[in-house]
């Protein structure tokens, strides 16, 4: 991709949202004397974010010279939202300074056309050329050499490196989720943990017991046979991995080279198929020997139907299956269309890249907002209707909104349906999961507890409700002796997840011994959930004196 060149000065920077990530406005004459690359963008581009990946060496190689300032240029209503950009420049881990232009006056001013278009500014305040589209990284790291050679030969280049706001994640378990799953059976659920480059494995009450990493913004995950398949998103990637009661076991590459694949289901056939949002398609991985295929899309960005490779798609970002083949939501079109299982793409309830709402209604009236979420149970669909913070539900006919409250939910990515009907979903702005109640509206937040992850699972323990049953705290103390200089050297704590599997609850002790039966008393009700044990001892040998903690986790039944 060529720089086209030119020599005018620079326009100004404006914007009626002002400067993010920056602690002074900036204009071009304070960036005098810097390389700077204008990069104009909006969140809710795929491509826009790939770019953003490749500013990133640019940005460390060139930090002396060069300043890459974001053009915040909104297509949706939601990015005009400051809140919501802010949340975004976090979530996307962007640390350069940002103009929040949301009249679009500065896209104007330089006569920009599609996102992304960079623009390159030379040290004396001319633009030196532009580029549009993502995959311009080595072109523009030539040209910035030429800029910075030539500038730094004329003696109108000041060096000194801009510091931008540090990129840490929200503190709490979770940051910005993007997708999540549930087990057919209901047992376990996954959630991409996408801030935190991570999938959990936890249990329906939120306990997590298995941790993936080695990921890049994770998206798009679902259970197999043997564990779970994932969107790598970050990394352009599918991978999978092997969940025991051990935990995760190493990832393999299942296909790579994709843009963005940000959605994945498993056919009952043992395939998969991938929502590569980047390019606009959708892929079938059939496994074993067989490579990948292209099953929807030309590549071609936009709301065309038709024979399912001839059709246009724009930016797929959820996956379901359902009983007419593969229902998927289409980002940029903010489209709910149909693969159906003769091959064809037709379109549910969208009419365009620029059609947008939150209408109710027959698929002529009816309106979504830039949704990256779908879910089926039979034969209505679920949908996360991003950018107007909604959950929608598709009966067949009519698009409706469940009754969640405004403001419950912050811009939720991904949903799945349990086996009691409810939704889970990825509350992503929000970072929490939380369970809703599609009939009603009603929210319940999931609390995710990590303390599992450290927990070794131990063997299962079954009792009648009302009655007693022994557990033993016994731990190896590996040949040291007990410390009792500070009292009863060994301390033991037993609780349940859920509680009311115990009565009367959670119980802790203060023991003079590492070998103890103790009885505990099951729940009033038949109910399955977790046992977690922590035993700590105070030990002395070798001349050190420490405290050894083992945790451990119990499936507990109580019938």
């Amino acid at each position: 991709m060529a720089i086209r060149r030119s020599r005018i000065r620079a326009p100004e920077l404006s914007g009626s949202g002002g400067w993010l990530n920056t602690d002074a406005p900036l204009s071009m004459a304070s960036l005098r004397g810097k390389v700077v690359l204008l990069d104009f963008w909006t969140y809710c581009c795929v491509n826009c974010l790939r770019l953003l990946e490749e500013l990133r060496p640019l940005e460390e190689k060139w930090g002396d010279e060069l300043v890459v300032v974001g053009v915040h240029s909104p297509k949706f209503p939601r990015e005009a939202d400051q809140a919501a950009l802010r949340a975004a420049l976090v979530r996307h881990r962007v640390t350069h300074p940002v103009l929040d232009d949301p009249e679009l006056v500065t896209w104007d001013q330089y006569a920009v056309k599609g996102w992304p278009t960079v623009v390159l500014v030379d040290p004396e305040g001319y633009v030196v050329g532009a580029a549009s589209g993502e995959g311009c990284g080595p072109v523009l790291d030539d040209a910035v050499a030429d800029v910075v050679a030539r500038a730094s030969a004329a003696g109108t280049l000041v060096r000194g490196r801009r510091r931008g706001p540090a990129s840490a994640p929200p503190a709490g378990p979770l940051a910005f989720p993007g997708k999540v799953a549930v087990d057919p059976g209901g047992e376990r659920i996954a959630v991409s943990d996408t801030g935190h480059d991570r999938v959990l494995v936890a249990y329906p009450d939120g306990l997590a017991v298995a941790e993936v990493t080695g990921l890049t913004q994770p998206q798009g995950v679902r259970f197999t046979g043997r564990g779970l398949i994932i969107c790598d998103t970050g990394a352009d990637r599918v991978v999978e991995v092997e969940l025991s009661e051990e935990g995760a076991g190493p990832l393999t590459t299942v296909v790579d080279g994709l843009a963005s694949p940000w959605d994945v289901v498993v056919e009952p056939s043992g395939a998969a198929v991938v929502a590569e949002a980047g390019r606009h398609r959708l892929w079938r991985v059939p496994g074993g020997p067989r490579p990948a295929e292209p099953v929807a899309g030309n590549g071609r960005e936009g709301l065309a139907d038709g024979p399912a490779t001839e059709a246009e798609l724009a930016q797929p970002s959820g996956l379901c299956l359902d009983r007419g083949g593969i229902v998927f939501a289409d980002a940029e079109s903010s489209a709910l269309r149909l693969l159906s299982a003769e091959g064809r793409v037709t379109t549910i309830v969208g009419e365009g890249l620029f059609d947008w709402g939150h209408d109710d209604g027959p698929p002529a009236q009816a309106r979504l907002q830039h949704p990256l979420g779908v879910a089926a149970r039979g034969a209505t669909v679920f949908v996360a209707d991003t950018f107007n913070s909604r959950l929608r539900v598709w009966d067949g006919s009519q698009l409706a909104t469940i009754p969640v409250g405004d403001g419950t939910l912050d811009e939720p990515g991904g949903l799945d349906v349990t086996p009691e009907g409810r939704l889970l979903v990825a509350d992503t702005n929000h970072h929490r999961v939380v369970t809703v109640d599609p009939a009603t509206g009603r929210v319940e937040p999931l609390p995710i507890d990590l303390s599992g992850l450290d927990a070794r699972p131990a063997a299962g323990v079954t009792a009648r409700r009302g009655s007693t049953f022994t557990l033993d705290l016994t731990i190896s103390l590996d040949g040291r002796a007990l410390d009792d200089s500070a009292g009863p050297p060994v301390r033991a704590a037993v609780e349940a997840r859920p509680p009311h599997l115990l009565a009367p609850g959670a119980r802790q002790w203060a023991l003079d011994d590492v070998c103890r039966l103790v009885q505990l008393t099951g729940g009033a009700r038949p109910d399955t959930g977790t046992l977690l044990v922590e035993v700590s001892a105070a030990v002395c040998g070798d001349g050190t004196c420490e405290v050894i903690t083992r945790r451990r986790r119990h499936r507990l039944t109580i019938t």
